[in-house]
């Protein structure tokens, strides 16, 4: 294996060579152009359903929840994209390649982390803002209640949103790390996210406030506080933020000791 001068690679030029790697992989564009269609379809979808009820239906209607619930689908094709980003290099092999260009690990699993970060970061900041726009248009167009950027809780619970499943995107890249297979690791994203919660309905009601999808539809996208005397309230969203980022740096931490452990 070639060794590289100390100091030839900089983390920028490493961030760069990330930043190509992602933009130039087909599966980024596939993934990107499948959330985006799933995300405005079941926003659309989900906003009809509100249309031409009753008065008396829309009692403590959460217009800005209702807009932001197709989100859901990118919350699961973003377990997808984060875990291919690093599980592509150890099925294709070209790990060692880029290990023996950078063999600085610690400069190298930053680069990868602050990258993957960057990108889920601003794709799920616009398309919570797009989901949010079309479902309100929908509503309002239908004579439903509805929300904007301006109303109480709105754009809070919007940037929240995009911050939120691209955060679980960084989990799925930390599953990747753990285990270094795209099936294992999307396996556990989905085993945590999705059905962790609806095992722990059946054993512990109270705990199904702390589980991330429960915090993302109830104390992220939601703006109408909880009724009062309800058994199982849902924690603030300020709380749900903060549990959904331990969530994710707990496997990132382990995903990084291992990295810098194991073999390529």
């Amino acid at each position: 294996m070639p060794i590289v001068p100390p100091g030839r690679y900089r983390l920028k030029h490493v961030a760069q060579s990330e930043v190509w790697k992602i933009l130039t992989l087909r599966s980024t564009a596939i993934i990107f152009g499948v959330t985006v269609v799933a995300t405005l379809l079941i926003t659309g979808l989900v906003a009809n359903s509100q249309l031409h009820h009753d008065p008396g239906y829309y009692q403590g209607f959460d217009a800005t929840q209702h807009a932001l619930t197709g989100l859901i689908a990118a919350a699961l094709t973003g377990g997808v994209f984060g875990a291919l980003l690093i599980t592509g290099e150890y099925a294709s092999g070209t790990m060692r390649t880029t290990l023996s260009a950078v063999p600085r690990r610690p400069v190298l699993m930053t680069a990868k982390i602050g990258v993957t970060a960057a990108f889920t970061f601003v794709f799920c900041q616009v398309l919570s803002f797009l989901a949010f726009f079309l479902g309100e248009a929908i509503l309002s167009g239908g004579g439903a209640p509805s929300a904007g950027l301006g109303s109480p809780g709105a754009l809070r619970a919007v940037v929240m949103t995009g911050v939120f499943i691209a955060l679980l995107a960084l989990m799925s890249f930390a599953f990747g790390l753990i285990f270094r297979s795209t099936a294992a690791a999307i396996a556990a994203f989905v085993g945590v996210v999705f059905v962790l919660p609806l095992v722990m309905h059946g054993i512990s009601e109270a705990a199904v406030a702390y589980l991330p999808t429960n915090i993302l539809v109830n104390s992220i996208m939601s703006t109408v506080p909880t009724p009062p005397g309800s058994p199982y309230p849902p924690v603030s969203a300020g709380v749900g933020l903060a549990l959904m980022a331990l969530y994710t740096a707990i496997p990132l931490a382990a995903g990084v000791v291992l990295f810098n452990k194991r073999d390529a």
